[in-house]
């Protein structure tokens, strides 16, 4: 029946385990680092994307503590290059890089805003860019689509929160830059905060296909998921997982 929410269902029978119990460091170097959350995530971003991330070069967007970094690289990812705002982010993950025996010139960071370290990169870098939690803690939604889209990535692959309203809208509300899973870059008039939008599915489409992508959802509820704690908004469709494939490049390959 239409309106009804889809019954949370927690089993304890799924332990949760996977990836990143093999670098447990993940789960303390963040607030958002749940051992299920994160090894669920897992299954969506890189396992079910290993494709386009073996012997790729991969641009990781707000890389944050590197997490995904680290596990492009060990999903066979040729090279990543992962941009963070804040500075004991990227501290944190090139002591993580190091711990867990990454080679050096494999995985590199750098200390920027995403929107200004995106115009000093090459265009045709990068083969996959990772904008992971990343989108709705901005406004500036297809100012970043287009600097992605100057690089010529074929594949983005989005992690984001989504509003459920139908109409193509986004919300618009206000965080605090020191809540570290917040926006790292304050607006102008005042150093405290940022405004941020979050977009409604039919906005986030409209904006990936305007910026030359087309789209495909990861189907959380077709993942044989029996554990969702932690998962909350990925089961009610409050937050999605994408890839976008630049267009002209599905031309040139049919």
């Amino acid at each position: 029946m239409l309106g009804l929410e889809r019954r949370l269902v927690f089993d304890k029978s799924d332990t949760g385990g996977g990836f990143f119990d093999a670098y447990p460091m993940f789960y303390s170097t963040s607030t958002s680092g749940k051992r299920n959350r994160l090894n669920k995530r897992y299954r969506a971003i890189i396992e079910a994307n290993e494709s386009i991330i073996q012997n790729k070069s991969i641009l990781d967007i707000a890389s944050h503590d590197g997490r995904w970094s680290l596990a492009a690289h060990f999903a066979g990812a040729r090279y990543v290059l992962g941009i963070e705002a804040r500075e004991q982010l990227v501290n944190q993950s090139r002591a993580t890089m190091s711990r867990y025996g990454i080679p050096d010139g494999r995985v590199d960071f750098v200390l920027g805003d995403v929107f200004e370290e995106l115009d000093r990169l090459e265009p045709g870098r990068f083969d996959t860019v990772f904008c992971l939690g990343f989108f709705y803690h901005t406004l500036h939604h297809m100012l970043l689509l287009h600097k992605i889209a100057r690089l010529k990535p074929t594949n983005l692959i989005i992690d984001t929160c989504v509003d459920l309203d139908p109409d193509s809208t986004i919300v618009i509300q206000k965080e605090e830059v020191e809540n570290e899973t917040a926006g790292a870059v304050p607006d102008p008039g005042n150093r405290t905060h940022i405004l941020v939008g979050t977009p409604t599915r039919s906005a986030l489409e409209s904006m990936l296909s305007m910026s030359g992508f087309s789209v495909k959802y990861f189907n959380w509820h077709g993942a044989g998921i029996k554990r969702w704690d932690d998962l909350v908004e990925y089961h009610k469709g409050l937050r999605v997982t994408t890839v976008a494939t630049r267009i002209d490049s599905k031309l040139l390959q049919g």
